[in-house]
Parts: C-alpha cells; structure tokens; sequence
C-alpha cells in the first residue's frame, strides 16, 4: 500500500437496538474525515446519540457510482473514510461495493470493523443446523429468477435465508408453497433487536396464517429462514435415476435413450417417461 493513502473503514452499525454499537465502531466514526452513509436522516439518530461530529455524506443506491470517484479521491489525498448502511453491516443487500472495489484496485486498505448483521443475528436464534447456510438476500422480483431460487433452496442440506419487505411477505409464502413441502420447518424474524422484536417458528403450510393473525400482523422488517433439506435414501436415488436418463437424452436419440434407461434403471416405459417429465 502507498504510505500516504487514507483507509477506508467499513463499520457495522446496530440493526435496531442503538446499543448494539461497539466501542471501536464509535472510535473510528469519531476520528474519519468523512463517513458514507446510505440515509443521512437514519444515520443522524446514531451520531447525534453517542455524539459523533463527523461529517455525513449521502452514498445510496441511486448515487453510489457517480460519488465513487469523491470518496476515492479523499482516500488518495490521505483522508480517511467511512462507510455505514443504515443498518448492520454494509454492502449485505446494501449499497457499497462500488466504492470497495475501487479501493481494491487503487490499492486503499480496506478495514472492516465489525458487528451486528441481521442474518447472523436470525441464525443464532433459529433452532436449525448452522453447519453450513445460504444467504440469498431479497426475493426476486422476476417469475423466472424466483424459479431458480426456490429449486436452489429445495436442494439445500442447510438453510436459507431471506429478507423480505412486511407489504411483500405474504406473497413470499405463496411462493414458497409452490415449491417446497409444506412441513419444511421456518422461522420469521420480525424487527430483530427493536422494541417488538418477535420470533415466529412453525411450518411452511401454518406460517401465513400465524403472521397475519398476530399482534403486529405483516408490518416492519422480516428475516425469514427455511430450514435445510435432509434428503432420504430414496431421494438420492431418484436424482440418480435423473442423472443418468439426462445424460443418455443428451447423448442419443429419443428412443434408443428410453430404451436404454428401462433396461438400465430397471423400469417399465411408463415409470421412465415419468422420471422425464421431472427431468
């Protein structure tokens, strides 16, 4: 690294509770010249709370690659930098990336500085296996990409995660339902750390319900995640049966492919154009 750079600090901010904030996170706030910060407003409530004077400047989704070069520029004149989300750690479904890959490429040390994320946050109170996790962020928009991602978490040994919007969860479920069995287990995490933070375990097929009939029904913010799908002996051998009728369909023609799967997998014609079908 060039001596007379600045540092660009990534620092976790609390998910809900302003507490949850640690002590370097403050140190660092306190001594940069300049902190990122994706909502001014939101970030103002921190500051003004432990009274940090450094200057906040906005860096959101909409203008996090046309401010690029600004905060780029003070790192190379040696200032150092901040940069916060409105909550938990930044660039995780955040805006920041742009900025981290052009310290990366002027050789700027990056520092995280860590703490709260909604994700782990959610995780530990879960109940599930944690030996290993996928984290998908929110849920596509897009029929086609929304297809995708639900035949990724059916195929999970671990769980899931996911952050969804109140006004968007309920179509979330539907989604789900479409895909997954409907005893998949679940937990939604509802404004983690904040004043009514609720947790909701059940299963996918009760879980609408139980969330539009509670006290706070679908209002505020949601982690939800599904847990991992332990796969039986039969299950394995079904996506083996798959494999194999894909690989000859690929390598001959239609008949002779058939022909040979019956004979392999030992199944009449009937049982292999249904293995096709789920192909």
């Amino acid at each position: 690294m060039t001596k007379n750079l600045g540092s660009l600090y990534i620092v976790s901010t609390p998910i809900g509770n302003l507490n949850d904030i640690t002590f370097r996170a403050i140190e660092v706030l306190n001594k940069v010249h300049i902190c990122a910060s994706e909502d001014t407003r939101i970030s103002g409530v921190l500051f003004k709370k432990y009274n940090i004077s450094t200057k906040l400047s906005s860096y959101h989704k909409f203008s996090e690659k046309s401010k690029v070069n600004k905060f780029v520029d003070l790192l190379k004149s040696g200032k150092d930098v901040a940069l916060i989300s409105d909550a938990g750690t930044p660039l995780i479904s955040d805006p920041g990336h742009f900025l981290v890959e052009a310290a990366i490429q002027n050789q700027i040390r990056i520092i995280p500085i860590p703490g709260p994320t909604s994700v782990i946050t959610a995780l530990s109170v879960s109940g599930f296996k944690l030996d290993n996790f996928t984290f998908y962020g929110f849920f596509p928009r897009k029929s086609k990409e929304r297809k995708v991602l639900l035949k990724k978490i059916l195929a999970s040994s671990g769980p899931s995660v996911l952050f969804e919007s109140g006004r968007r969860l309920e179509k979330l479920f539907d989604f789900l339902s479409e895909e997954l069995k409907p005893d998949c287990r679940i937990l939604v995490a509802r404004e983690l750390t904040k004043l009514h933070e609720t947790l909701y375990r059940s299963e996918l097929y009760k879980i609408k319900e139980i969330l539009l009939n509670s006290e706070f029904g679908l209002k505020g913010e949601f982690v939800i995640i599904i847990d991992g799908y332990e796969k039986k002996s039969e299950d394995i051998l079904i996506e083996e049966e798959k494999r194999v009728l894909k690989i000859l369909m690929e390598k001959l023609d239609r008949k002779l492919a058939l022909q040979l799967a019956s004979e392999i997998l030992k199944k009449n014609r009937n049982e292999i154009y249904k293995i096709k079908m789920d192909c």
